[in-house]
């Protein structure tokens, strides 16, 4: 199986990538980043599997991309920052813009293409909530799940996945600021000890959506944390999933 991954230096993309790294299904990753960057290690990590394209544009695919994309089964869309380190704009574009312009331009990559987008708890499809990242998690799911519906994206199976707190996984081998090490320190037992059913670890969330993205793309099974016809794993979804 080949699948695209984007936001692998992020909490979640790294795990999603050490996980692929890992499983014998899992033959090709093609790995969508702004810069090169160190591919993890360790036994039982293939990283001849992987390879890092540098692309700049997320808003744009020249086929020169395409072509090398071609055959793909599906991707995990990882690929996100907090609401607090952009403006207002910017923050639309990274959360909104690039996913809607990369599921559209994969849905060429294969006769059926996987599309698995990390949108969040909270999200909101209505737009009714207050926060910017409900409003703009909701807008995109809302806007990939109707692509589907359009002839020439007809090959797309969309998935939301809304994970809560994530707990990073213990083979995070990415360096951290102070701040961000106290951080962690502070939230990861806390969530863990008092809202355990709020808390997504990452190496659970990775094969999650790996599944999700290698799969038939038909829709998940009705279940508690499971919405929008099969198409939005919440949470608590994601962790019954999990085997959690």
């Amino acid at each position: 199986m080949h699948i695209i991954l984007t936001g692998a230096t992020g909490t979640v993309g790294a795990s999603v990538l050490r996980y692929c790294l890992a499983s014998p299904t899992i033959t090709r990753i093609s790995i969508l980043s702004r810069r090169q960057f160190v591919l993890p290690s360790g036994d039982g990590l293939d990283r001849t599997k992987a390879q890092i394209i540098v692309h700049d544009d997320f808003t744009t695919y020249p086929a020169s991309l395409t072509d090398v994309l071609q055959g793909a089964d599906g991707c995990v869309w990882a690929q996100g920052i907090s609401q607090t380190q952009v403006s207002k704009d910017e923050y639309i574009r990274i959360t909104y813009d690039y996913p809607l312009a990369a599921a559209k331009a994969f849905s060429t990559l294969n006769n059926k293409f996987n599309f698995v987008y990390v949108s969040g708890e909270g999200a909101d499809p209505t737009e009714k909530t207050f926060t910017l990242f409900g409003k703009i998690k909701g807008r995109a799911e809302l806007a990939l799940r109707a692509l589907p519906s359009a002839p020439s994206h007809s090959a797309l199976r969309v998935f939301n996945v809304r994970p809560g707190f994530v707990d990073p996984s213990p083979y995070d081998e990415r360096e951290h600021s102070a701040l961000r090490r106290f951080a962690l320190a502070v939230a990861v037992p806390l969530f863990r000890n008092l809202a355990p059913a709020r808390v997504s670890p990452a190496d659970v969330l990775a094969k999650v959506m790996v599944d999700l993205a290698t799969g038939d793309g038909e829709p998940v099974a009705p279940g508690v944390g499971i919405e929008d016809e099969g198409r939005t794993v919440r949470c608590i979804g994601v962790r019954k999933m999990g085997g959690l």
